[in-house]
């Protein structure tokens, strides 16, 4: 093969890469797309926009996240396009200590995911092997 053919090979595979990168995230098993209520377009960031969207304030949403895990500390809120929906993403650190991140449907307040921080998974694993 050429080295044109070589660089238009590789040129391809990372089209196709790049490309289907959100696809294969989206099919993860072990993490299923969230369904928000607020669809966003696929148009960069655009924060001033997407706070206008929000049916809720970042108060609600951090009201709710607190009150599904029996209370907290809440460390982080960010309003954020999450699989194209519009959510807060909340970081909050429960009474036993553990780093939970609350994804909140921005526009109705529904806990579209609630998941233990990966960095708490890691030190629990580190934790049990000893």
């Amino acid at each position: 093969m050429s080295y044109f053919g070589k660089i238009r090979l590789a040129a391809a595979i990372g089209a196709v890469i790049t490309v289907l990168s959100p696809v294969i995230k989206a099919q993860d098993p072990k993490e299923t797309p969230i369904q928000g209520t607020i669809p966003l377009p696929n148009k960069g960031k655009q924060e001033a926009a997407q706070a206008g969207l929000a049916g809720i304030t970042a108060q609600q949403a951090i009201t709710a996240a607190v009150t599904s895990q029996n209370g907290g500390t809440v460390k982080q809120v960010a309003l954020q396009n999450e699989d194209g929906f519009l959510v807060y993403d909340i970081e909050l650190v429960s009474a036993d200590q553990k780093v939970h991140d609350i994804k909140v449907d921005a526009g109705n307040g529904a806990i579209l995911r609630s998941e233990v921080d990966a960095a708490d998974r890691e030190t629990e694993n580190e934790e049990g092997t000893d």
